[in-house]
């Protein structure tokens, strides 16, 4: 019999065995995840092959050079007859800004440049990872409590993903109020001037939601913020640029245009 006590087999191991068994017992979550990240990061390709969008006219992409984002990374889509502008892709090194001819057509060059402005700060500022990371993290703490606790913290789970969807709207409508002021900081007037006179010609929908209570409720749970509201911060910015009342118009100066 040896003089020695038996020495016990160290916890990690048996610990790192036993989150690689969990982490296989949800493969399908992993997946998922992997799947909704790499579709976003993969985005910018994606409409680019699917779309074939051209350059930029030379006068506004000297616009947006000047508002600080590299005219090579937006692309303009042949939508003649809708108002588009997103970002597309996870940063600001492989995302793209995607603008459509009726956008261009709508606005002029400076006006263009403050919202290719606005949906660049998306990228740059990391919006898109934080709006796609919520729910992903979400789903991983819903595995790991149905695996801790069973039944009963799916239940909690399920319970929960009711304050997850208001989480997510208020992270989503603080994104857009954080690229407007972006927008607004970089181009002055401009921006706000951009989406009043949008808003004037029916592209971003009514100044304040109108309707039922349901509708209102429905407005509510929207991902972006009520179009007055928007423009309401925008005219109490701390620069104190502008001091103008909140109207569904350019309210200072006209907006320049082709129409």
């Amino acid at each position: 019999m040896s003089p020695y006590p038996p020495v016990s087999s160290p916890a990690f191991p048996s610990s790192l065995s036993t989150a690689l068994s969990w982490a296989g017992d949800w493969w399908e979550l992993w997946a998922l995840i992997a799947a909704g990240f790499l579709g976003v990061r993969l985005a910018p390709a994606l409409v680019s092959r699917a779309e074939r969008p051209t350059a930029l006219p030379e006068g506004v992409a000297r616009a947006v050079e000047r508002a600080g984002v590299p005219a090579d990374r937006v692309g303009v889509l042949r939508r003649d007859g809708r108002v588009v502008a997103y970002a597309a892709g996870l940063t600001a090194g492989h995302g793209r800004v995607f603008v459509s001819t009726g956008l261009l057509r709508e606005l002029d060059p400076e006006g263009v440049a403050a919202v290719v402005r606005h949906e660049h700060a998306h990228l740059a500022r990391g919006h898109v990872p934080l709006r796609v990371g919520i729910p992903c993290a979400y789903a991983v703490a819903w595995a790991v409590d149905a695996t801790l606790f069973g039944r009963a913290g799916l239940v909690v789970g399920a319970v929960l993903v009711i304050p997850l969807a208001y989480l997510s709207v208020r992270v989503a409508r603080w994104t857009e109020y954080d690229a407007d002021a972006v927008a607004a900081g970089g181009a002055g007037d401009d921006f706000r001037d951009a989406l009043a006179r949008l808003a004037a010609g029916g592209h971003l929908g009514r100044t304040t939601p109108a309707g039922g209570r349901l509708r209102r409720l429905l407005a509510s749970l929207s991902m972006h913020p009520p179009l007055g509201e928007r423009l309401r911060r925008l005219d109490e910015r701390p620069d104190g640029a502008r001091d103008a009342r909140v109207s569904d118009g350019p309210s200072t100066r006209t907006a320049r245009g082709d129409d």
